[in-house]
């Protein structure tokens, strides 16, 4: 078991916000010592090691002589070997509150309204402080009970539980044997009666009680008094609902705030604000690694703060630059996948096994549908898992079925994906989700009408795994929920699974003509051009010059437009001959379209209606309806900019004919552009 003095002199350093070389450097102590301290290797210091430690930790009267006992062969080393009669002297108000950083700045809001809520609560208070690894909950919570000390007569009490951090966390009866001693009591051997002589023990007093970093409510429970004026504040990363009272979730603090934080600790009141808003963002707007990040400018007074910024613009070793010797950001997120991966809840273990799959996919909105297909599971299997990293801050969720990691965090699952999981594994995940996009995106072509084109090209196994989604609004709804993700998905598989991303990009044109979404369109077309350029398939590429130029046509760019609709038509030229036919020959079609709709946007009408013309005379002989009532639309609209409105009547009637009967998809339009005419 952990020695109490390791634990008590990293309790006190924590709570004081310093690293060991900070520490070290106060106390004039080496920072091999003190790490040898905490680790526990060396459990009996000299005294005068004691002394320079509390001195430098500014630790109270109580405090010091508590770390002294701990260090000593003749004090108590540990609660099992204390003689269960040697009854501890009185004490008087204790007053163990560690010391409070004096670079803390902003969280007025919070503080405010956490010192109006413990001053005006009638009786037992009791109030959670939750959120994420390094959010700054400790701090806080130390902050705000200095704040309130005065209304709380009978002093305060302290105790870091150790729910996340080095070695087991504190067991409950531990915790009430040292909060006993604290207040002159005599503690007994079992839980039922130490947590009721605590309770009396606090009954008849008006103190603080801070109960930091515990690991879960039952942790707690026995340790919060019955009756009283107490007031109880609870740290922890995991989510403190059921254990009542109120509980305050911590997020980032504001911009302003956290530049003021990272301009106090790297002691350059005046750094630009652009450059030390960079360096936030880049950390998150965390508050532990913009302390780092301060301690980091604060240790090299050389570097401009904008060369701190481009360091961590670097992803892959951002967490590097945001660590000191044994603590940092990738320390404190560690201890929570620890954590986790230490429990004996089978959804604790399935949490560890999630959180590295969500580090193998961009996609930067996380979803239950995603983590479905990432893991392989059902989707309410995935919500579980989800909502129990959201228990613990490693996830947040801004609305049902939606989930997001904090950018650290999301460095962290990338780094401890790729040391639990085989490339092989990830490539796996990764694929299933793809797979499952491309299943449902082609399912919309194929309620909208994809036209022979697509429909030749088509392989039906890509619409296997729909079958949970049965109609077309079920369809589109999905892909609406999913439509952030499906340009990152896209841009990843071009580099892990090419034929998967040109198969998904083309099979969304659908999806993003029925919601006008060109610029979605224009992103997915361009991120597989290259894959699929002078490639074997030539429909392939005929498919994806057609749709780019077409998405630059519709975002009125038109001079863009034409170099891919040109080259698309030459493309499908040389394939004629070459590879289906009938699929080439109606592509040939479409672009021949499109490139009659660029001549009308420009007020080219004959030449629009050529191009137009030549197309409609390969989808009738063809038979592509779709491609005909396309085509039908457009000579419409050229017709009724030339002021033929009896010509513009009649095709749009046979196009509304041709809709009506195949496919009742923009029979509205129609009928609208009927009207107006």
């Amino acid at each position: 078991m952990e020695s109490q003095f390791a634990a008590l002199l990293r309790r006190h350093r924590v709570a004081a916000g310093l690293t060991q070389n900070e520490l070290a450097a106060l106390a004039g102590v080496s920072v091999q010592a003190i790490s040898t301290l905490e680790r526990g290797t060396r459990r009996y210091p000299q005294v005068s090691t004691v002394s320079a430690l509390a001195d430098a930790l500014h630790l109270g009267e109580d405090q010091r002589a508590a770390l002294q006992a701990a260090g000593s062969r003749r004090g108590r080393t540990s609660i099992a070997k204390k003689q269960p009669d040697a009854a501890p002297a009185a004490a008087a108000s204790p007053r163990q509150l560690p010391f409070t950083s004096g670079d803390f700045t902003g969280r007025v809001q919070e503080l405010d309204e956490l010192s109006k809520h413990l001053t005006s609560a009638r009786g037992v208070s009791v109030t959670s402080i939750t959120g994420m690894g390094g959010i700054g909950k400790t701090t806080l919570a130390l902050h705000v009970a200095h704040q309130v000390a005065d209304c709380f007569p009978d002093g305060q009490l302290y105790l870091d539980l150790r729910g996340f951090g080095l070695g087991p966390p504190l067991e409950p009866l531990d915790a009430l044997t040292y909060l006993l001693e604290d207040l002159g009591e005599t503690p007994p051997a079992d839980l039922p009666t130490a947590a009721a002589r605590l309770r009396t023990a606090l009954a008849a007093k008006r103190l603080v009680l801070l109960l930091d970093n515990a690991s879960n409510h039952e942790q707690v429970q026995q340790l919060l008094p019955g009756t009283g004026g107490c007031a109880v504040l609870v740290t922890s990363r995991r989510s403190m609902a059921t254990l009542g009272g109120r509980q305050f979730h911590l997020g980032e603090p504001p911009l302003h705030e956290s530049i003021e934080m990272l301009r106090q600790i790297s002691g350059r009141p005046d750094a630009p604000e652009a450059e030390c808003a960079e360096v936030v963002r880049q950390c998150g707007g965390l508050p532990l690694a913009i302390r780092m990040a301060g301690a980091r400018l604060a240790s090299r007074p050389s570097w401009p703060v904008a060369h701190l910024a481009d360091r961590l613009a670097d992803g892959r070793r951002r967490l590097d630059e945001l660590q000191l010797d044994d603590s940092g950001v990738r320390a404190t997120l560690v201890l929570s996948i620890e954590q986790l991966a230490g429990s004996d809840d089978p959804v604790d273990a399935q949490a560890v096994s999630m959180f590295a799959l969500l580090g193998v996919t961009d996609c930067l909105e996380l979803t239950s549908p995603l983590a479905a297909a990432l893991s392989g599971s059902p989707e309410p299997e995935a919500v579980r898992v989800l909502e129990r990293l959201v228990d613990v801050h490693l996830l947040t969720t801004p609305g049902p079925g939606r989930y997001l990691l904090h950018d650290l965090v999301r460095v962290a699952a990338r780094e401890f994906a790729e040391q639990v999981l085989t490339e092989a594994d990830r490539l796996a995940a990764t694929t299933r989700w793809v797979r499952r996009s491309s299943a449902v995106a082609w399912k919309a072509s194929e309620y909208v009408g994809h036209g022979m084109t697509r429909g030749r090209w088509l392989d039906k196994e890509w619409l296997e795994g729909v079958d949970d989604l049965p109609g077309q609004d079920d369809v589109m709804a999905w892909l609406d929920s999913e439509r952030p993700n499906l340009i990152p998905t896209i841009q990843q598989a071009v580099a892990e699974q090419p034929e998967l991303a040109v198969q998904l990009a083309l099979g969304l044109n659908a999806y993003y003509t029925v919601r006008r979404a060109w610029l979605e369109c224009l992103q997915a077309n361009e991120a597989v051009l290259r894959l699929v350029t002078s490639g074997p398939d030539l429909v392939a590429e005929g498919l994806v010059l057609h749709d780019l130029g077409a998405a630059h046509a519709e975002l009125g760019q038109h001079e863009q437009a034409v170099p891919p609709l040109q080259r698309a038509s030459d493309v499908l030229h040389d394939s004629l001959e070459l590879y289906r036919k009938a699929g080439a020959a109606i592509q040939q079609a479409e672009v021949l379209s499109e490139l009659g709709k660029l001549c009308l946007a420009q007020g080219r009408y004959d030449q629009a209606v050529v191009y137009q013309s030549e197309g409609l005379a390969i989808a009738g002989q063809y038979g592509d309806w779709l491609c005909e009532a396309d085509i039908r639309k457009n000579l419409g609209e050229i017709r009724k900019a030339q002021g033929l409105l009896p010509e513009a009547r009649r095709e749009w009637r046979l196009a509304l004919s041709i809709r009506e009967q195949h496919n009742a998809h923009g029979a509205a339009e129609l009928r609208t552009l009927l009207g107006s005419a």
